[in-house]
């Protein structure tokens, strides 16, 4: 069935059908490349054709997850990630196990991030016939270690060829009582993130350039050098979602405005929550939260930290915003966040208070 309904044949005022005018007569087909669009816009196009929001469905395209009309007392919720092997991962410094947890912790990140919990998950792997039945058992061993650790069921999946390249395609289910969405931050509000950034992006630099001195070597086996790394490469290969800080939340009843996951990169997530709130918004450099590790590391690979800690991503940690009285009392029963700006109005628009004093916009 043809999905263009626009070429199709028309009834006409004398009731006969008639052929209906080519789109473009005389006209070429205009093709736009993504990168013009990026990412954010390319799902602003998508979105715009679909309803996001309905009976059914409270909340659909735009959010960590899709949130379902209420059942029993809780909002289901859906989510899913895709992994395409050199692009997401490179199985030459990627363990198959560790693959299969990261798959599992960055896929019930975005539950988290919408205040819920993970409950069910579907995998889809499409493999290659370098792929043996042993590396398929390891990446499931870290499938089975990542869902024990969140408390997650794997309910299936399916299994398929791929000709070029491996990819892992996971689907999440869980519920929430209280949905939060990227959308709910006030102005005055506290910006908070959990965890430490940029760890992530600076251990896959190091695995990068591990893997550039192997394939100038002469060496069939590559055995890299990772003990003084061990920090920002597990970061990077064996994420952990951020289950603490949601089980606080519902432990002493305290719902944040808005949340998403970091897992895209700190400065993409301020943009998504502040424009999907209509704020603006401040941040301050000397508030960003780095690891002694991460900066150590930085400073050998003789990178900027805040290219890692604004733009690294695969952070799979939070960032919330919550009224700055409540700031105090949930600091005083869960310790591992800190704030790191404030929600302003519109006209504010994303700027970030450098260390040295100065002011620099966040796009």
């Amino acid at each position: 069935m043809s999905l263009s309904s626009d070429n199709s044949s028309e009834t006409s005022m004398s009731g006969k059908k008639e052929a209906s005018e080519p789109l473009h007569r005389g006209q070429k087909t205009v093709f736009t490349p993504i990168q013009k669009l990026g990412r954010a816009g390319l799902l602003e196009k998508i979105s715009s054709k679909f309803e996001q929001h309905s009976a059914r469905m409270p909340f659909g395209i735009g959010d960590d997850a899709t949130v379902v009309s209420e059942a029993g007392g809780k909002h289901p919720l859906l989510s899913s990630e895709t992994y395409t092997e050199g692009v997401e991962f490179d199985l030459s410094y990627t363990p198959l196990k560790h693959l299969g947890y990261k798959v599992v912790s960055m896929a019930v990140s975005d539950i988290y991030a919408m205040n819920g919990h993970p409950e069910i998950l579907l995998i889809n792997l499409a493999l290659t016939n370098k792929v043996s039945v042993e590396m398929v058992e390891a990446f499931y061993e870290g499938v089975h270690l990542g869902c024990s650790r969140y408390g997650v069921e794997l309910g299936g999946g399916d299994l398929s060829a791929a000709q070029a390249a491996m990819s892992v395609s996971v689907s999440v289910y869980g519920t929430t009582t209280k949905p939060v969405y990227r959308s709910g931050a006030q102005t005055g509000d506290a910006l908070c993130v959990t965890g430490d950034l940029g760890a992530a992006s600076c251990g896959l630099m190091i695995l990068l350039r591990e893997k550039k001195h192997f394939d100038s070597s002469d060496q069939k086996v590559m055995l890299p050098e990772l003990d003084l790394y061990e920090y920002v490469v597990g970061r990077q290969l064996m994420p952990q979602a951020r289950r603490d800080c949601v089980d606080a939340f519902a432990a002493h009843q305290i719902v944040p405005t808005s949340m998403i996951d970091v897992s895209k990169s700190l400065n993409a997530s301020l943009l998504e929550l502040c424009g999907a709130s209509g704020k603006g918004g401040r941040i301050y450099e000397a508030a960003l939260p780095v690891s002694p590790e991460t900066r150590a590391a930085a400073n050998e690979l003789e990178q900027d930290i805040d290219s890692f800690v604004l733009f690294g991503g695969e952070d799979a940690e939070l960032l919330f915003t919550l009224p700055e009285a409540q700031v105090d009392a949930f600091s005083k029963v869960f310790h591992d966040f800190v704030v790191i700006g404030k929600i302003g109005t519109p006209e504010d628009k994303l700027r970030m208070q450098t260390a040295e004093g100065s002011e620099m916009t966040l796009t």
